[in-house]
């Protein structure tokens, strides 16, 4: 069919989702009150020689010339639903907003698997050993299209359970530059003699893999102690073994990889999913909250320093870990700012708010606006005057001109 363009609704009914993420993804919402969480998308691979189906959740309230992260679900059938629930829960202030990728399977054993095993745990495996040419087709094929039509940022992640988690470690060791971020829910790494564990031994010890984070949630099936589990042989006992062995790897190497490993021995391999997946993304972005955004509502207990001086810290990360100048947002900061000097009557910490504009939007006149409201305020009439005009030089701003005329009366 060649690439298409086609896109179709996907109506989710909420009575169908088992958790409650999504019983509050009121994503949008349309004339016969059907709630939307995406679309189905598709495009064609020449790699696989095969039509793929993604779908796709865009943040609401999509902002002109702003993009997002995106973060490619593994199982996109699965577990799409989780994890844009998850999004919806945490989104803003715990987690940015993000453009989900769902990828549907069509062989999932072709895909997921680095190595070629025809007969695997009592089933056949003709066609395993894909995983190579499956991220073949998402970084050459999949990342452009995406990008291409929607509003996509360069942080990506990469999110896998099960089999699709040992696709997530493979393109980790081996190709870490794929993704900025790498979340694995109790990987199979079993998969042909814990191959991929023992490659990792020498690709791990390489400095890489610094500023990738992983997170490797593992589950305890078997009901067996981490410590007696690795004197078994047995094959239920086999991918808690196999996991334990990669965590030993991943620990020698702890210097120059930034990891977090989250055992969690009361969940099964199924019902691990959705706690891995909340506390991966959690774990992933665990430097985008912002704590110290909320010292305005006792401005008396810091000084202006220590109002301000955590804006520049935590936006400093920000703008590195997104490879792009992020800002704070100018109304929130000129709200502050204002209810600081109307509610608080602490001027000169209002004003270390409203020179923070100054400093990340000298470009906009709205900011010297701001400042001779100001100095307005406190009876400076000189200073305000002085905004005023640089506002009107910017762009001939006609409030300031009003505000300007006014003064000078």
């Amino acid at each position: 069919m060649g690439i298409n363009h086609f896109m179709t609704r996907v109506l989710v009914c909420i009575g169908f989702i088992c958790i409650n993420f999504c019983a509050m993804a009121q994503f949008s919402q349309n004339k016969d009150n059907e709630l939307i969480l995406g679309t189905v998308d598709s495009l064609f691979s020449k790699t696989l020689n095969e039509q793929r189906e993604i779908w796709v959740h865009l943040p609401e309230k999509i902002e002109d010339g702003k993009k997002y992260p995106v973060i490619y679900v593994l199982d996109g059938r699965g577990h799409f639903h989780t994890v844009t629930g998850i999004l919806k829960l945490l989104e803003k202030w715990n987690l940015p907003k993000s453009i989900v990728v769902g990828i549907s399977n069509t062989d999932r054993t072709r895909d997921f698997t680095p190595t070629n095993v025809p007969f695997q745990r009592g089933h056949k495996s003709e066609t395993s050993g894909g995983a190579a040419n499956f991220l073949t087709f998402i970084e050459k094929e999949l990342k452009p299209f995406v990008e291409s039509k929607y509003p996509i940022d360069t942080m990506s992640t990469i999110i896998g359970h099960s089999t699709g988690g040992l696709f997530v470690l493979y393109t980790y060791t081996h190709h870490p530059d794929v993704f900025d971020n790498y979340l694995a829910i109790d990987p199979s790494l079993w998969w042909d003699k814990e191959k991929l564990v023992k490659q990792s031994e020498k690709l791990l010890s390489t400095s890489t893999y610094q500023n990738k984070p992983l997170y490797v949630a593992v589950a305890n099936s078997v009901g067996v102690d981490t410590v007696k589990v690795r004197k078994l042989r047995s094959e239920p006992t086999e991918m808690l073994r196999a996991n334990l062995n990669f965590h030993d790897i991943l620990v020698k190497n702890k210097g120059h990889i930034e990891f977090t490993w989250d055992y969690q021995g009361s969940e099964d391999h199924g019902s691990v999913v959705v706690p891995g997946m909340y506390n991966g993304l959690r774990s992933l972005f665990s430097w985008y909250p912002f704590p110290e955004r909320w010292r305005f509502n006792t401005p008396k207990a810091y000084t202006a320093e220590e109002l301000t001086t955590p804006f520049y810290t935590h936006f400093e990360e920000l703008s590195k870990r997104f490879k792009r100048e992020v800002k704070p947002d100018w109304q929130f900061i000129n709200d502050v700012g204002f209810f600081i000097v109307t509610s608080h009557k602490l001027p000169k910490k209002a004003q270390a708010y409203l020179e923070m504009n100054l400093k990340y939007y000298p470009e906009e006149s709205k900011s010297y606006v701001a400042m001779g409201d100001y100095y307005v305020m406190i009876k400076k009439k000189d200073e305000a005057i002085s905004h005023f005009e640089k506002a009107i030089a910017i762009d001939g701003n006609k409030e300031a001109q009003e505000k300007l005329k006014k003064l000078k009366k």
